[in-house]
C-alpha cells in the first residue's frame, strides 16, 4: 500500500516549518541497559534527519566528533540515555520506547524506516533509473550523447512534492543528499566503530594475493594479451578498400564504403576478432571492477549518483563467454550424434534446391502465370541464368555434396572449441557462399530494371518538353526538334514493351533476396543475443533488485501502519530500452572507428565523428518493411544491416 502524497503534503503545510521527516534503519534496535548510550545521525536540515547508529560505553570515548573525515565530522547526537555529561543531556531530537522496542516520534514528525544497503555489494538507493550499458566503448566519447538515456521517473516526480526544496538549505542538496547518507549507512558505521560486526569494508587483499595477482597479470600480458592484440590487428587490417570523402553532404556514401579485410569478409573471422578483443580487454576491465568495489564508498561520498556499470560489464562479458562455450560443447555432441542423418539430409536437398532454381527460370521463360512476355528477351535472360547455374553446380554444389561429411565434422569441432556463436557464424558464411549466385542474379536484374526505369522516366519528360538540368539540379523547359521527339517516342515505346519481362525476372529474384535476408537477419539476431545480451542484468533482477534501482517509493505496512522506504527496481521495459540505447551508441562508436583493438581504459585519441545517430538508425532500417518495399519499387539494391561494421 502506498501512502497518498497529497495527504502527506497537506499535513506538511498544516504543520508549517516544524514538520520533520526522520529516517530510521530497520535493523537498529536498542535494548534496555543502564549503560550510557548515544543515538547519532545527521540533521540534513530542519526538515530532515537520518539516524545512523547508537554508541555505548567505551564506543563513546573512542568516537571523536572532531574527525577529519567529512562524514563523521557532521554527525550529531540525536538523543542520550543514562548520560550525566551536560554536553549531550539536551539532545532530545528523537526518543526510544524500550518497552515496545520502537522509536517515539512527536506529532510533527514522520518516521520512515529504511534498509541499510551494502555499498560493497553495489547496492544503493537512487532517484533516477540507472543506464544498462554492457559495451566497452570509451564512455567519454561524445557519441554517447547522441542517444540520450534521460528518463523521468514517475516516483521521482511524486517525491518532489513530498520532499520540496528547502529555501534555507546550505550545503546539502535535498533528497539526493538524504539518499547519499542512506547509501553510506554501513560505511559510516564502520568509520565510527571499526569493531562493528559488518566487517565487509576491511581490506581483504592480503600481500600474498596481491603478489599472485601481479604475477598473473604479467603472465597474461605476455602470453595472452599481446598475442590477442597482434592477431586482432592482422584480422582487421584492410587488404584493399574503396573509400569516399566523409563529409556531411555525402555521409551515406561513406556509410557504404567498401573495405576488404578478414573481419569484413567472414563472420567467422569477425567472431574470432570479437573474442580476441574481449580477452585483450579483460585485464583492464578487471582492474576497473576492482577499483569500483574499493572506491564505491568514495564515489558515493563525492557524488550523489553512482552506477555499478563496471560490475555489470565485466561479469556480463565473462558470463556470455562461458555460456557460449558451454552451449557449444552441448551442441557439439548433438551434431556428432546426428552426423550421418545431416549428411543424408544435405545430399538429398542440395540437388533439389538446384533443380528448383532451374525450374523457376524455365517457368519465367514461358509465359509465367499466363502473362505474355517478350520471348526473345525472356529466352536470353533465362539461358544466361541457366548457364550460370550449370557452372555453379559443377564448381560449388558438387564439391559441397561430395565433402559434406568432412564439412560437418569441421563445423562440429569449431562449435566445440569456439562456442555456439561460431556455429551460427559458420552457417552465415555458408549461406552467403551457397546462395551467392542468387545474389548475383538479383543485383544484375536490379541494375537492369533500375536503368530501364530511369530511362523511361527521363523520356517521359520529353512529352512535356522538359529535361533535367544537371548544372542547376532541376527540371527546365526545352524545345526539342521533331527528329528528337520521334526518336524518344520510339525508344520509350520499346522500353515500355520490354518492361514487363524485366520486371518479372527482377521481382522473382527480389523475393528470393528477401527470403535470404530473413534467414540471415534471424541468424544475426541470434548472434547479437549470444554476444551482447545483458544476462547479468536479468539475473540481478531475479536475485538482487537493489542493484538495479529505478527510483524509490514509500509504502505503508498494512499491519504495523509504519512507513518504509524501498527501492523500485528497473522494469523489463526500462532494461530493454536502456540496453537498446547503449547498443546504438556502441554501433555509432564502431562506425566512427576502425576494428583495431584499443584499450578503453587508456586515453585513446579522439575518433572523428563522421557519422551521427541518424546513420545508425538508417543502417538498421535497411531491413524494415517500408524500406524493402521502397527499394523494390524504385529498383535500389536491397542491403542487409552491416553487422560486421556495427559490432
Amino acid at each position: 500500500m502506498i501512502e497518498s502524497y497529497d495527504s502527506i503534503s497537506l499535513r506538511k503545510h498544516t504543520l508549517g516549518e516544524n514538520y520533520q521527516t526522520v529516517y530510521w534503519p530497520d535493523d537498529l534496535v536498542l535494548d534496555f541497559s543502564k549503560e550510557k548510550c548515544l543515538i547519532i545521525g545527521y540533521r540534513i536540515n530542519k526538515h530532515r534527519m537520518v539516524v545512523i547508529d547508537f554508541l555505548r560505553g567505551d564506543e563513546i570515548d573512542f568516537f571523536s566528533f572532531t574527525s577529519t573525515n567529512e562524514l563523521t565530522r557532521n554527525l550529531v547526537v540525536l538523543n542520550c540515555f543514562n548520560c550525566k555529561c551536560k554536553e549531550f543531556r539536551h539532545s532530545k531530537l528523537i526518543d526510544w520506547d524500550f518497552q515496545n522496542g520502537k522509536p517515539i516520534v512527536s506529532s510533527n514528525q514522520t518516521l520512515i524506516y529504511f534498509k541499510p544497503l551494502s555499498s560493497w555489494k553495489l547496492e544503493y538507493y537512487s532517484l533516477n533509473s540507472i543506464s544498462i550499458d554492457i559495451f566497452w566503448n570509451p564512455s567519454n566519447c561524445s557519441n554517447h550523447e547522441q542517444f540520450s538515456n534521460v528518463s523521468t521517473n514517475k516516483y521521482s516526480q511524486k517525491l518532489l512534492y513530498h520532499f520540496p526544496d528547502s529555501p534555507d538549505r546550505s550545503q546539502w542538496n535535498d533528497m539526493h543528499d538524504v539518499l547519499r547518507i542512506l547509501n553510506l549507512t554501513n560505511y559510516i558505521r564502520y568509520k565510527i566503530n571499526p569493531k562493528h560486526n559488518n566487517s565487509i569494508f576491511n581490506n581483504l587483499q592480503t600481500w600474498n594475493f596481491e603478489l599472485m595477482f601481479t604475477l598473473s597479470s604479467y603472465v597474461y600480458l605476455y602470453f595472452i594479451q599481446k598475442p590477442c592484440y597482434i592477431l586482432s590487428s592482422l584480422l582487421s587490417y584492410p587488404i584493399i578498400g574503396i573509400k569516399y570523402n566523409s563529409t556531411k553532404s555525402n555521409r551515406q556514401k561513406s556509410l557504404d564504403n567498401v573495405s576488404f579485410s578478414c573481419v569484413s569478409l567472414s563472420y567467422i573471422m569477425h567472431q574470432i576478432n570479437l573474442r580476441l578483443t574481449q580477452f585483450y580487454k579483460l585485464p583492464s576491465q578487471f582492474r576497473k571492477l576492482k577499483n569500483s568495489k574499493t572506491e564505491s564508498q568514495v564515489l558515493m561520498i563525492k557524488y550523489p549518483k553512482f552506477s555499478p556499470s563496471e560490475y555489470i560489464k565485466f561479469y556480463n562479458t565473462v558470463w556470455l563467454i562461458v555460456n557460449d562455450i558451454l552451449l557449444g560443447r552441448i551442441f557439439y555432441f548433438v551434431l556428432m550424434n546426428n552426423l550421418r542423418y545431416l549428411e543424408l539430409l544435405f545430399e538429398k536437398y542440395i540437388p533439389v534446391y538446384d533443380q528448383l532454381l532451374s525450374n523457376i527460370v524455365r517457368w519465367l521463360m514461358n509465359s509465367p502465370a499466363g502473362f505474355k512476355l517478350n520471348n526473345e528477351l525472356a529466352s536470353f535472360l533465362g539461358q544466361l541464368i541457366i548457364w550460370v547455374l550449370y557452372i555453379w553446380r559443377r564448381l560449388v554444389l558438387n564439391s559441397l555434396t561430395s565433402n559434406i561429411g568432412l564439412l560437418l565434422k569441421c563445423i562440429a569441432i569449431i562449435t566445440k572449441y569456439g562456442g555456439i556463436s561460431m556455429f551460427f557464424c559458420t552457417v552465415l558464411d555458408l549461406v552467403n557462399i551457397l546462395f551467392l549466385n542468387i545474389y548475383g542474379f538479383y543485383v544484375a536484374c536490379t541494375r537492369l530494371y533500375f536503368w530501364q526505369l530511369n530511362i523511361i522516366m527521363s523520356l517521359f519528360k520529353l512529352f512535356y518538353g522538359k529535361k533535367y538540368n544537371v548544372l542547376r539540379n532541376r527540371v527546365d523547359f526545352n524545345d526539342y526538334e521533331f527528329d528528337q521527339l520521334l526518336l524518344g517516342i520510339i525508344v520509350f515505346s520499346i522500353l515500355i514493351y520490354l518492361m514487363p519481362t524485366v520486371f518479372i525476372f527482377y521481382l522473382t529474384f527480389a523475393v528470393a533476396r528477401i527470403c535470404l535476408l530473413i534467414i540471415t537477419s534471424t541468424l544475426k539476431f541470434v548472434l547479437i543475443s549470444l554476444n551482447h545480451m545483458p544476462i547479468v542484468v536479468l539475473l540481478l533482477k531475479l536475485k538482487n533488485k537493489e542493484r538495479l534501482p529505478s527510483g524509490i517509493i514509500i509504502t505503508l505496512h498494512p499491519l504495523k501502519g509504519e512507513l518504509f522506504l524501498k527501492t523500485v527496481p528497473l522494469s523489463m521495459k526500462q532494461i530493454l530500452s536502456s540496453h537498446i540505447k547503449s547498443m546504438l551508441n556502441f554501433n555509432l562508436y564502431n562506425l566512427n572507428s576502425d576494428h583495431n583493438v584499443t584499450d578503453s581504459g587508456s586515453g585513446a585519441a579522439r575518433i572523428p565523428e563522421l557519422f551521427s545517430a541518424s546513420d545508425v538508425i538508417a543502417n538498421w532500417k535497411r531491413v524494415s518493411i517500408i524500406t524493402l518495399a521502397k527499394n523494390i519499387i524504385t529498383g535500389d539494391v536491397i542491403k542487409d544491416c552491416d553487422y560486421k561494421r556495427m559490432f
